[in-house]
This record gives C-alpha cells, sequence and structure tokens, in this order.
C-alpha cells in the first residue's frame, strides 16, 4: 500500500510539474485535439486520451502542453495507443500532421503521442527562392517548442506538384529556432531530402546540428529495441 501510494504521488508530481492553467480533455470535453487547442490560452494543457485522431492541428501561436497520458503514466504504450493521424487534411497544402509556427519557446510542449500520415506543407522558405513542402510529420518555423517522447512514422514530403521547388523533411522539418527534440523514435519516413529530420539555422539539443539542410536522426535505442526494429 504504502509502495501504491508513492508512486501515484510521483506520479501526480511529475505531471504537475508539466501542467499550467486549465488541463482540457479529449474527447472527454472536447471532440477533438484542435478545438482543444483552440479553447486553451498560454499555460493550459491538452490532455488526450488513448485513441486515433484523424487530424492535421497546429498550436496556433499559443505555449502550450499537448500530451498523451503518457505524461501521467510513463507507459509507452499510451505512446502507441494515442494516434494522430494526418491522412484526411482539410487543405493538402496544411497536410503537416502538427504545425508549430509562431514564435513558441520551450514551453510549448508534444509529448507522448504517434505522429503518422503527414504529407508537409506547402509554404515560402524565407530564405530560399521558391517554395517548398516540408515537414510531413512535425514542421517548426521560426520558434523553440519541445518535442519528446513521441514515436513518428510513415510521415513523408516528396511532392512537387505545381512548381514546388522541392521536398522533404519527412518526419521533422525544423527552421530558425532552437526546439528541443528528445527522447522521440523518428522511423520509415520519406524525403526527397531529410526524410528523417531538416534542420536549418537552428540546434536542438537531442539532435545532431547541421550547418545547412540535411538530415540527422536522432533514435532511441531503447524503443527501438522494444519494437523490435
Amino acid at each position: 500500500m504504502r509502495k501504491a501510494t508513492f508512486l501515484s504521488l510521483s506520479l501526480g508530481l511529475l505531471f504537475a510539474t508539466q501542467t499550467f492553467g486549465t488541463t482540457r480533455h479529449v474527447p472527454s470535453q472536447y471532440a477533438t485535439i484542435q478545438a482543444a487547442i483552440d479553447a486553451c490560452v498560454n499555460g493550459d494543457t491538452v490532455l488526450v486520451a488513448p485513441g486515433v485522431y484523424y487530424e492535421n492541428i497546429t498550436f496556433r501561436d499559443k505555449n502550450i502542453v499537448v500530451t498523451s497520458e503518457y505524461a501521467l503514466t510513463g507507459n509507452m504504450q499510451d505512446i502507441l495507443s494515442t494516434i494522430i493521424d494526418g491522412s484526411q487534411p482539410i487543405n493538402p497544402d496544411s497536410a503537416s500532421v502538427v504545425r508549430i509556427m509562431a514564435g513558441q519557446d520551450s514551453n510549448a510542449v508534444l509529448e507522448g503521442f504517434t505522429i503518422t500520415g503527414g504529407t508537409g506543407t506547402k509554404w515560402p522558405d524565407e530564405h530560399s527562392p521558391g517554395t517548398f513542402r516540408e515537414g510531413g510529420g512535425i514542421l517548426i518555423v521560426m520558434c523553440s517548442p519541445t518535442i519528446k517522447n513521441n514515436y513518428i512514422v510513415r510521415n513523408e514530403a516528396v511532392s512537387t506538384t505545381g512548381g514546388l521547388v522541392s521536398a522533404g523533411g519527412g518526419g521533422i522539418r525544423a527552421g530558425d529556432g532552437n526546439p528541443r527534440i528528445l527522447n522521440n523514435v523518428i522511423t520509415r519516413n520519406r524525403g526527397l531530402y531529410g526524410a528523417g529530420i531538416v534542420e536549418f539555422r537552428t540546434v536542438s539539443p537531442g539532435v545532431a546540428a547541421t550547418a545547412g539542410e540535411r538530415p540527422v536522426a536522432s533514435p532511441v535505442a531503447r524503443w527501438q529495441a522494444a519494437r523490435g526494429h
């Protein structure tokens, strides 16, 4: 009994360090993750129950925590069973699974999800002429969020239809910021460049830095071993 009480208290304290403001529950209070985000103010938390959510979400301009129940349990099964599937976008030109693009800092947190099915967002690169499709799974632009404990799999940025210059960053594309990309498994993504991760003019703790737009990887060996590949 004492061990169980201690464990519950420890998990509660762990979660308390990651949450601020109001906790908004999906789907019990909000039918979609995006609806919960839209209701948030800075410092709020969106807590998502296990399930498959066919969404392409944006943090808008908010410093908030969006997390699965992994933040409560520390159980990797919560990551694998809480899936954001971006394969049914409303607009095919905004088909990254997650977009964080409005100056957020490390208090904007994405944690504990399987991120899959994204095909990237069409956008003009502020440093290069022309328009690109990037960030199949996650697109991070001019901000420094925390991306941790996610399984980022089977996303792509490959289509150049419509006169695009190129496409890349199948798993993650991060530029012009210092995102914290920690303890993620990034695998089986595709891009014309940077199938796993593209970083440009950015340094991410936990991810090898690059001077230009080249793929870098941040595997988590214990996850790979647990999943058998």
